[in-house]
């Protein structure tokens, strides 16, 4: 084989080494994680590279580093077993470690340096945020007037103080006619609907980096068959609205 080609294709191949590397060190890449479960990093690699062994390395803020875990073709080991992380290490495949049961004390920065074959060298980082789960979004509703025809509600969806996600009411579907949506203060949405369209539902989600939870809630229920709907007069829903004060809301598609 000509030498030339095999030269050309070998500095290829160092240059996008090396351009990984740079980039690799420059900005760490940003994991999310769920208190209670499970997350995956994954060391990324140049086209057709040759992994010879991975050393893992956990820090967090000002403390020491440590050393998690190795892989070395294809074999896994722990240097210290009995460290924070116990037996929730475990190789995910070649190049990528798993954490499971994620705990508080998890989140911090994960190096991961990677030796290629014949000889190059180079770090990846790695900065895992762990979440508190989402709790279900509640949904509050408040009867401002019925006839046979019409309804009028007023609703609130809420999660607890100091949940880490945004609330949003989702966007009726479209073909939904006889629907009528309008916000106002404090996060409440006023709904008129008409009885021939009462099977409607609208939907309140809440989400964060991580994960998503979304709650319904059927206006036939609330409008017409004396369900769940606290039965107020028109200026006490807007008081009730006023006494809730702001929250993070919006209509959202």
């Amino acid at each position: 084989m000509d030498a030339q080609p095999v030269r050309l294709l070998g500095a290829a191949f160092l240059a996008a080494a090396v351009r990984l590397a740079v980039q690799a060190r420059a900005q760490p890449r940003q994991v999310n994680g769920v208190l209670g479960g499970s997350v995956v990093l994954s060391a990324a690699l140049p086209p057709n590279a040759t992994v010879r062994e991975i050393e893992w390395s956990f820090s967090a803020g000002a403390g020491a580093t440590i050393r998690t875990a190795e892989l070395s073709r294809g074999r896994f080991e722990r240097p210290d077993p009995g460290d924070r992380f116990r037996q929730r290490l475990e190789m995910f495949n070649a190049t990528s470690l798993r954490i499971s049961a994620l705990e508080p004390g998890d989140g911090g920065l994960y190096g991961a340096r990677v030796k290629l074959l014949p000889a190059v060298v180079h770090d990846q980082s790695f900065n895992l945020s762990v979440f508190e789960p989402l709790p279900d979004p509640e949904i509050q509703s408040w009867l401002l007037s019925e006839t046979p025809a019409r309804c009028n509600v007023s609703l609130q969806c809420r999660v607890p103080s100091g949940t880490r996600g945004t609330v949003a009411w989702m966007n009726p579907r479209r073909d939904q006619r006889g629907l009528w949506v309008r916000p106002i203060s404090g996060g409440v949405l006023k709904v008129e609907v008409q009885r021939s369209y009462a099977n409607a539902t609208l939907t309140c989600r809440v989400r964060s980096a991580v994960e998503e939870r979304r709650r319904s809630i059927d206006l036939l229920h609330v409008c017409w068959s004396r369900g769940e709907a606290i039965r107020l007069g028109c200026w006490t829903t807007v008081a009730a609205a006023i006494l809730l004060g702001p929250s993070a809301w919006r209509l959202s598609p």
